[in-house]
């Protein structure tokens, strides 16, 4: 509340915006309860309409009880790719009404939400990154907007819980607090294992012996929780819901259904993969080339990581706030780099905060605000859009034709250039001071 009441007085501007925002937010959030109030409320003759990702959950939580196949092998966008033991985590939700479960879900997507700004700020307090805080203040009616917060919260996914468990993560890998580090690297890698890119920071600040009590413990923990899952279900079925959860991975890059250039457009997934073979149709050549493409650009990462294997500080992240989080950023941008399927970067707006807040150049804000805020204001032209045009916007998908993220790679774009200024920095010095912003430059 400090920072906002120092950044409310200050600026005009700033009063303006985060008013507006936050009715756009609110009214925002309204015709997200009324869209619910339509799936909770069908009519007679109609079953509740529950969003395709949770359904994805509910089905595989079923699969699991009725001892089924959890992994579905073809051409399809919607399939479940997380592990088993997820898969019986959900069970209990199985016991919820429909209503029952969409309300909750919809709650724990707010919160987390909320949470996740509160963790980011208490994050930045305690490493007395002043000038961060007060950034991240000033970017709040960005908040209100970003397109990835609300479409998983259309949707029900779980990037939202899954950024904030990374978060809490971060926030104990870099105080080096063994246990909690445990129990969020635990549980991500039953979820989604690329968010548990936090691990590596200790190995490449030198703390050593952290990392691999860390490593040591997450991977006792992961053959713990596939015992009790064998004991749940029995280790025959288990045993070969893991190993089709490891086929699964290995070959989602072969039946994924790839758009190419008979396609209208590119479409939500902004991988480099994807990019690649939109642009040179779908074959083995250009899955290849797009295998190339991502080594080359990871390689400056490689040598970044190498430098600091070879040279490291051997401080813990909590006393090299600036150097850990930069390297915490840059690991969790190359591993999207990485992946083939890139639908959202929930923790870019935090990014765009600490970014606004580090770099020297005015240049070089404008630069970054260029870029981030037209993904980060997606759905508010999705929705202008439709409010305009109507259902005639929409095609199968669902896409909204005039939505710019559909024909661009915004989140790529995006991505790349987070990452060339994570890696300009970190070539250049181990550790950056917050420089200054001009008088009157906010």
């Amino acid at each position: 509340m400090t920072y906002l009441r120092r950044c409310w007085s200050r600026s005009k501007a700033y009063r303006v915006a985060l008013v507006l925002t936050a009715v756009y937010a609110v009214l925002r959030l309204l015709v997200q309860v009324v869209f619910l109030a339509g799936m909770l409320l069908p009519g007679p003759e109609k079953e509740v309409f529950i969003p395709a990702d949770l359904q994805l959950y509910l089905d595989a939580a079923r699969s699991f009880q009725l001892r089924q196949d959890l992994y579905l092998r073809g051409d399809i966008i919607e399939v479940y790719q997380y592990s088993p033991a997820y898969a019986l985590a959900f069970t209990p939700f199985l016991y919820l009404s429909s209503s029952t479960l969409i309300v909750v879900h919809f709650v724990i997507r707010l919160m987390a939400y909320v949470f996740l700004y509160i963790w980011w700020m208490r994050i930045f307090c305690r490493l007395e990154l002043e000038r961060v805080c007060e950034m991240m203040t000033w970017t709040l009616p960005v908040w209100l907007v970003f397109s990835a917060f609300w479409a998983d919260l259309g949707y029900l996914n779980i990037y939202i819980i899954v950024a904030l468990l990374a978060t809490f993560l971060i926030d104990a890998v870099l105080n080096e607090r063994l246990g909690w580090s445990l129990l969020w690297l635990t549980i991500i890698l039953q979820m989604k294992p690329h968010w548990a890119f936090a691990a590596a920071v200790p190995l490449l600040l030198g703390r050593y012996r952290f990392f691999f009590k860390l490593v040591a413990g997450a991977i006792a923990a992961y053959v713990v929780l596939v015992g009790i899952t064998m004991l749940v279900a029995g280790p025959a079925y288990v045993g070969q819901q893991y190993v089709a959860y490891g086929r699964f991975l290995a070959e989602l890059r072969r039946n994924f259904p790839w758009r190419g250039p008979d396609a209208p457009f590119l479409g939500y997934n902004h991988s480099v993969t994807q990019i690649t073979t939109y642009l040179m149709g779908v074959s083995s050549n250009s899955l290849r080339l797009a295998t190339i493409v991502k080594g080359i650009l990871l390689l400056p990462l490689a040598g970044v990581c190498l430098f600091y294997l070879r040279k490291p500080v051997r401080r813990m992240g909590r006393e090299m706030p600036f150097l850990a989080l930069d390297l915490t950023f840059v690991l969790y941008l190359g591993a999207f780099i990485w992946l083939d399927m890139v639908w959202e970067l929930s923790l870019g707006v935090v990014i765009f905060a600490y970014l606004l807040a580090t770099l020297k150049q005015r240049w070089e804000r404008v630069l970054i605000g260029v870029v981030f805020l037209p993904y980060a204001l997606v759905d508010f032209w999705q929705l202008t859009s439709f409010v305009i045009w109507g259902p005639a916007v929409v095609v199968p998908g669902p896409y909204i034709l005039t939505d710019p993220s559909i024909y661009v790679p915004l989140i790529m774009i995006v991505i790349l250039t987070f990452y060339a200024f994570f890696l300009r920095r970190l070539w250049g010095t181990r550790q950056q001071a917050v420089a200054p912003l001009p008088a009157g430059s906010l």
